[in-house]
């Protein structure tokens, strides 16, 4: 009982600094490279269904953070994308808690490619919340996403998230894709009464290394990751900052075979 008690006010508190769903990553800025072309990736279009208008060969991923070192308010997800004719469906599932209190998250998408500048994609989630002693209840949300590439430079988009407290979360970025190498993007979030601001940049430095830095206007979403790059597979490392809670450490695995 008394662990389910702290897993329950932390998780709770938690959601109230960052006024955004529980199952969001604050470990690392899974939404990095939704807006672009050359950046996008399965972890991508696990945050952004319109990011599979982009996947154009299978690919999996993991991914696991330790939100402020407490093992109780751990998070884990598995994701894979599969290209089929101008698009590519994608499933994943999301765990944030302990066998005391857990959240998780089913999800089903499909991103289409309209032309060469427009991607749309659409996602079913089905969540459910289990109380230990209590039992689990579940519901069903949706979400969708709209891509515009409007040069090979300019990206910009759209997304909505229906969150199971009956509130539709709304997010709209843009991204400068400098070189193959270099992106920069930003977006608003806003959920309820509460509107948030993010920025991040991503540089790959060299063939087998990349970095990434981003800054937000809630501070659990500060974010730094460093990337290696290792023939098919690429390995984010990564951590959140809050200058209360501590640290969010983060891994990240992503397969994607060559195109040969």
């Amino acid at each position: 009982m008394k662990q389910l008690m702290l897993t329950l006010l932390f998780i709770g508190w938690i959601g109230w600094l960052s006024a955004q769903p529980a199952l969001m990553p604050i470990g690392k800025n899974t939404r990095m490279g939704a807006y672009s072309r050359h950046f996008q990736q399965i972890i991508t279009a696990w945050s952004d269904p319109a990011a599979l208008s982009c996947i154009q060969r299978l690919t999996a991923g993991i991914y696991s953070e330790n939100r402020f070192l407490v093992k109780e308010a751990s998070l884990y997800a598995a994701m894979i994308a599969i290209p089929v004719y101008a698009g590519a469906f994608g499933g994943s599932i999301t765990r944030l808690g302990n066998t005391a209190y857990h959240q998780q998250q089913l999800s089903g998408g499909y991103g289409r490619r309209l032309g060469r500048r427009v991607g749309l994609g659409l996602q079913f989630n089905y969540e459910t919340t289990t109380v230990q002693g209590l039992g689990t209840v579940g519901q069903l949300t949706i979400s969708g996403g709209l891509l515009w590439h409007i040069s090979e430079q300019w990206h910009t988009g759209l997304q909505v998230q229906q969150l199971v407290n009956g509130d539709w979360l709304y997010i709209g970025g843009a991204g400068f894709e400098a070189s193959g190498d270099f992106l920069l993007s930003a977006e608003v979030l806003h959920a309820g009464k509460d509107t948030g601001m993010k920025a991040a940049a991503h540089y790959r430095i060299a063939r087998a290394l990349a970095l990434e830095m981003g800054i937000a206007s809630r501070p659990a979403y500060h974010t730094a990751a460093c990337i290696l790059y290792l023939r098919s597979l690429r390995i984010d490392i990564g951590a959140g900052f809050h200058p209360r809670l501590g640290i969010t450490p983060s891994t990240a695995l992503i397969w994607l075979p060559s195109a040969e």
